[in-house]
C-alpha cells in the first residue's frame, strides 16, 4: 500500500520494511534513508512508466523514460553498496510504481508532459537536498541522480514546445558513460 510521507513528492514503503542500514558516524541517518528511497523509487518508477506504454500512443518516449529511471537507479548503486543499504525486493518496488499507473493513464500526452514539468522540478529539490548533505565523495553518483531528472524535464518542455528532437536530453542522459565504482571507498 502506497504511502505518502510529509515533506516528500513521492509514495513509500514504511521505513522498518525498507532497510537495516548501518548508522556511520561520519553522516546521517536522514542521508543514508534518503538515499535508499530515491533508489527504490527509480526502481519503482522504471515499473511506473513502463505501465504507462498502452496508455500513450509514445511507446518510444514512454520506454526512454523508463529506461531513465533504471539507468539514474544503476547510477548510485555503488552508494548503496558502500553503505550496505539494502533496498525493498525488487517486484515489491515494481508493484509499487505499477499501482501508481491508473492516476494517469487517463490524460492525454499533452497532459502528462504537463504534470511532468510542472511537479517534476520537486524532485529536483529532493536531490539538490540530498547533494547537500552528502559526503564529498559521493557527489559525482549523486549528480548523475540529479542529471536524469533534468534530462525528463528537459524533454517535457521540448514536448510541450512541439520541438522534433525533443528525446536528445533523453538519449544523451542514456549515452554517458556511467562512473563505474566510483567514491565507494
Amino acid at each position: 500500500m502506497p504511502i505518502t510521507r510529509p515533506g516528500t513528492t513521492g509514495y513509500f514503503l514504511p521505513m522498518t520494511e525498507l532497510t537495516t542500514a548501518r548508522k556511520r558516524a561520519s553522516i546521517s541517518q536522514d542521508y543514508l534513508d534518503r538515499l535508499l528511497r530515491y533508489y527504490e523509487e527509480e526502481i519503482s518508477g522504471e515499473a511506473y512508466f513502463y505501465g504507462l506504454l498502452e496508455a500513450f500512443g509514445e511507446s518510444e518516449k514512454v520506454t526512454l523514460l523508463a529506461r531513465m529511471e533504471r539507468s539514474a537507479a544503476q547510477s548510485i548503486e555503488p552508494l548503496l553498496e558502500k553503505y550496505a543499504l539494502g533496498p525493498v525486493n525488487e517486484a515489491q518496488l515494481k508493484d509499487l510504481g505499477e499501482s501508481e499507473v491508473s492516476r494517469h493513464q487517463g490524460l492525454s500526452w499533452h497532459q502528462f508532459m504537463t504534470h511532468i514539468v510542472k511537479r517534476y522540478p520537486l524532485y529536483l529539490d529532493e536531490f539538490y537536498a540530498l547533494e547537500a548533505m552528502a559526503p564529498a565523495a559521493d557527489l559525482p553518483l549523486l549528480q548523475a541522480l540529479t542529471a536524469h531528472e533534468v534530462a525528463v524535464i528537459e524533454f517535457a518542455e521540448h514536448e510541450l514546445a512541439g520541438k522534433p528532437d525533443s528525446v536528445q536530453s533523453l538519449k544523451l542522459y542514456l549515452a554517458l558513460p556511467r562512473i563505474k565504482g566510483a567514491s565507494v571507498t
